[in-house]
């Protein structure tokens, strides 16, 4: 599924407000999301090039996006993100507690729709799988049905020789 813009800001939102201290965030956030060390680690102590000063959660969340979205299981990563900021309780934690809250709000929103499509996805593919096996059924009772009136064509032949011998042989490799 294809990562969309509510769920790039809700994530970049609960990077940055949830947790008011960076090795925090990522010790309660991004390693139980699945984000591997290398891609959160050197950024947490990166410095802004102009001003000296190091990166805030806020700078430091989109890059973590991007390079999350470039792995294989980049959306399954953003989700977890996601669902961690859907439960999160620990609002005392935050620099601020209602930008917190509001982020968690919009997160379970956020996951609500997530289920909500997963769920129909996942039904559309049992429908589709039930089909596929409903038409391989069929197609199967066809090939029966075929093979069954070959067989009794070549019976019915087999029944018209004269030969009583040589229908036994013959019904021998039937």
């Amino acid at each position: 599924m294809e990562i969309n813009i509510e769920e790039r800001h809700v994530t970049i939102e609960a990077i940055a407000t949830l947790v008011n201290i960076k090795g925090t965030m990522a010790e309660l956030i991004l390693k139980p999301a699945g984000v591997p060390r290398e891609i959160y680690h050197p950024l947490l102590h990166k410095r802004n090039e102009s001003t000296g000063y190091q990166l805030s959660k806020r700078e430091i969340a989109p890059l973590i996006l991007e390079a999350v979205e470039r792995r294989a299981d980049g959306s399954r990563i953003i989700r977890a993100i996601i669902k961690i900021a859907a439960n999160w309780k620990d609002f005392h934690l935050a620099q601020n507690e209602y930008n917190a809250r509001a982020t968690v709000q919009k997160a379970r929103e956020i996951l609500n729709v997530i289920e909500i499509m997963e769920a129909k996805e996942a039904q559309e593919q049992e429908t589709s799988r039930r089909q596929e096996i409903e038409r391989i059924k069929q197609e199967k009772a066809s090939q029966f049905t075929k093979q069954l009136y070959l067989l009794s064509m070549m019976f019915d032949e087999l029944a018209k020789l004269p030969d009583a011998q040589k229908r036994g042989f013959l019904l021998g490799l039937v």
